[in-house]
């Protein structure tokens, strides 16, 4: 019988400070419209705030943009709040093969597919 276990005072207390969700990066995301119900998928290497700022302001090339931009309701409804991260990675590849799956499971109405390449994986 053993009367006496040793442990490190570390092992009760988290060494790292939580990361703001807005200064994330290599993140997969989903915006949710609640105003529709519509919802976007994608990955960012950037900062997710960054990212979040593009798809409001200034990137004319995305669907999200481009929704946005079309509805109004879409436009007067959406916040950050309407973004949340979903997966997160440790690499550019993990996080774009994340994106893949998510991508797969949740079918998001507002992404489109403009590029597809078939690749064989062997073993």
């Amino acid at each position: 019988m053993k009367s006496f276990i040793s442990f490190k005072t570390r092992s009760l207390f988290g060494v790292k400070d939580t990361t703001f969700k807005g200064l994330r990066s290599l993140v997969v995301y989903r915006y949710t419209s609640s105003s529709c119900g519509a919802s976007y998928l994608r990955e960012t290497s950037r900062h997710l705030s960054t990212r979040i700022t593009m798809h409001l302001k200034t990137d004319e090339a995305s669907q999200l943009y481009k929704r946005l931009m079309s509805s109004k309701g879409c436009r007067q409804k959406c916040k950050s709040d309407s973004f949340s991260i979903i997966d997160q990675a440790t690499n550019i590849f993990q996080f774009k093969i994340k994106e893949v799956i998510h991508s797969l499971w949740e079918k998001p109405t507002l992404n489109q597919q403009l590029l597809h390449v078939n690749l064989k994986l062997s073993l």
